[in-house]
C-alpha cells in the first residue's frame, strides 16, 4: 500500500475518532444540562456512524488535511441557563479535543522513546496536532463555528444581542473569506488566530516532549 494512502487512512482513523468525541461532548454536556434533544435522537453516543457527515469524511478521504461531523442538534430553549449552559454546550467540544490531545501527549511521553520512528509514534503525533487543530479552531468566534457561541459569555447581554445578530446575517461568509489566503499559501487571519494560541499551547507540548506542531 502506498504510503500516501496509509497516510490518508490514518488521518480518517483519527479525524474520525477526535469528531465522533467532540461532537458526544456536546450532546452529553447540553443532556447534564437540561436537553435531551441529542439523546433522544441517539447522538448521546461514541459510536461514528451516528455523528460521521458524508461529505466531511469524503474530503478526509480525498486527503483534505479537516473535516467535519453532523452538528449535534440543541434546543437552547430547554438548557437550565440558556445563554450560560449555550456557551457551556459549545466550549465542550472543543474542550474534549484539547483533553484527548493532552492525553495523547502525556502517551507520548512515556512511550516516545521506545516508539520513535513506528507507526504508534506517527499515529500519537496525528492525534496530538489534529486534536489541538480541531479545538483551537473550533474556537475561532465565526458562525457556525463551536467559538461563536462561546464568545458572548464573555460580553454583555447588549454585545452579546448585537454580536450574534451580526453572525445570523453574516452567515458563512467571514469564515469562508478567512480561507481564501490560506487556500494560495499566504499567512491570513487564519494562521494569525493559530498562533495567538501559540504561548497556551507551547508550553503544553514542552512539558510532554512533544515537537512543534505547526
Amino acid at each position: 500500500m502506498e504510503r500516501d494512502t496509509i497516510e490518508i487512512i490514518v488521518r480518517f482513523f483519527v479525524l474520525t475518532v477526535s469528531l465522533t468525541i467532540h461532537e458526544f461532548a456536546h450532546a452529553w454536556s447540553a443532556f447534564r444540562l437540561g436537553d435531551d434533544t441529542a439523546a433522544s435522537m441517539g447522538r448521546m453516543t461514541l459510536n461514528p456512524l451516528a455523528h460521521l457527515d458524508p461529505v466531511g469524511s469524503l474530503l478526509i478521504l480525498t486527503g483534505m488535511p479537516l473535516g467535519w461531523a453532523k452538528p449535534v442538534p440543541v434546543n437552547y430553549a430547554r438548557l437550565h441557563d440558556p445563554r450560560r449552559s449555550g456557551s457551556l454546550v459549545a466550549f465542550a467540544g472543543p474542550a474534549s479535543n484539547l483533553l484527548l490531545g493532552i492525553i495523547c501527549a502525556a502517551v507520548f511521553k512515556v512511550m516516545s522513546y521506545q516508539a520513535v520512528g513506528t507507526g504508534w509514534f506517527q499515529l500519537l503525533i496525528y492525534f496530538i496536532q489534529i486534536n489541538f487543530g480541531l479545538a483551537v479552531f473550533n474556537l475561532l468566534p465565526l458562525h457556525p463555528l463551536d467559538g461563536s457561541k462561546v464568545l458572548p459569555l464573555f460580553l454583555s447581554r447588549d454585545m452579546a444581542d448585537r454580536y450574534e445578530r451580526t453572525m445570523e446575517r453574516l452567515g458563512f461568509w467571514p469564515l469562508l473569506i478567512l480561507f481564501i489566503p490560506a487556500m494560495v499559501g499566504l499567512r491570513g487571519p487564519l494562521f494569525l488566530w493559530f498562533d495567538l494560541w501559540g504561548p497556551v499551547l507551547r508550553p503544553i507540548l514542552a512539558f510532554f516532549s512533544v515537537p512543534p506542531l505547526w
